[in-house]
């Protein structure tokens, strides 16, 4: 009866234990879904930057994101110290920033996926002018969507693909 006791009580310590232990979640778990099709779309012409591209803060801009027209991509990026999910390893052939800026592509590039990473030497573009796309609402230019989902920024193109950039969350879908 004595072992029964102390094996009952060892489980139930390492219940407990297990408990205080926290295991990551994963980032892809809060990735907001795809916005519906009656979100309110914003006039793409707004957020201008005058050179082919459209800059957008979400979040009151702790993530921007650039839209290029030709060649078609989004790049959605923040800094660095505002990130809190675990940076995934780097590919050696990366000498800059790894896991701070994302790249989306309106079609399949001739290397590498249409939506990951992006090996950065700084920052694409400047946020500090950028309009905040209103958390709800979408902007589509070309055939890359944007929407804002709090302080996320989900962005799609017409084949389904898409990216997810955050300070708490990141995903892709290829």
């Amino acid at each position: 009866m004595r072992k029964f006791g102390v094996l009952v009580a060892a489980a139930l310590t390492a219940l407990l234990l297990s408990s205080c232990s926290s295991t990551p979640t994963e980032p892809e778990t809060q990735i907001p879904d795809k916005p519906a099709v009656e979100a309110p779309v914003v006039n793409a012409a707004d957020y201008s930057d005058g050179y082919g591209g459209y800059i957008f803060r979400v979040g009151g801009g702790s993530v921007w994101c650039t839209i290029n027209e030709t060649p078609s991509f989004v790049l959605c990026e923040h800094r660095d110290v505002d990130v809190v999910y675990e940076i995934p390893a780097a590919p050696a052939s990366c000498e800059g920033a790894w896991g701070y800026q994302a790249k989306l592509w309106a079609y399949q590039p001739s290397e590498g996926l249409v939506a990951d990473w992006f090996c950065s030497s700084g920052l694409f573009s400047d946020p500090e002018n950028a309009y905040d796309l209103p958390s709800g609402s979408k902007i589509v230019v070309g055939d890359i969507t944007c929407f804002a989902a709090e302080m996320v920024a989900r962005c799609d193109n017409a084949s389904g693909q898409y990216l997810a950039l955050g300070s708490e969350v990141y995903g892709f879908g290829n």
